[in-house]
């Protein structure tokens, strides 16, 4: 006997792809954000235990399901870093807006390619734009060397 959610399983309808409101998007409808927020936790999961390949596999899905946030991009960038392909993680950060991890994440890339001068005053506008928060602590420890 086959079951059926709908009560009078005679009486239902076709229905087409499920949409997101206002999205006229049907795939972002099934990428519900708590969906996508546990895909970012798993890209950086996945990055903190090496394997770069599938965190960039994870971050480049979650770019094309969330074009307009920082999240996959920002995760890319990092995977990019731990590849040491610092020149191409420095350019994937300067293409962010200038949220506050972003800016972090440039200042430590910029150090790593040597360009400390700029890496010191990103932090610094940081630390300045962001005081009392996690990312203004960060910053100044970075800049006191502190961090990482």
């Amino acid at each position: 006997m086959t079951r059926s959610l709908d009560p009078d399983p005679g009486t239902a309808q076709p229905r087409g792809p499920v949409e997101a409101p206002g999205s006229g998007d049907p795939v972002a409808a099934l990428a519900a954000a708590e969906d996508v927020r546990l895909l970012v936790e798993l890209g950086f999961m996945a990055l903190s235990a090496g394997l770069t390949a599938d965190a960039r596999a994870i971050f480049a899905g979650v770019a094309a399901l969330r074009p307009r946030q920082e999240a996959g991009p920002l995760g890319l960038a990092l995977c990019l870093l731990a590849e040491g392909e610092v020149d191409a993680a420095v350019a994937t950060l300067r293409a962010l807006p200038p949220g506050d991890a972003a800016q972090i994440w440039l200042g430590m890339a910029l150090a790593r390619q040597g360009n400390a001068a700029e890496a010191t005053e990103i932090l610094g506008r940081v630390v300045a734009g962001a005081p009392a928060t996690p990312f203004a602590d960060l910053a100044a420890a970075l800049l006191k060397g502190d961090g990482a």
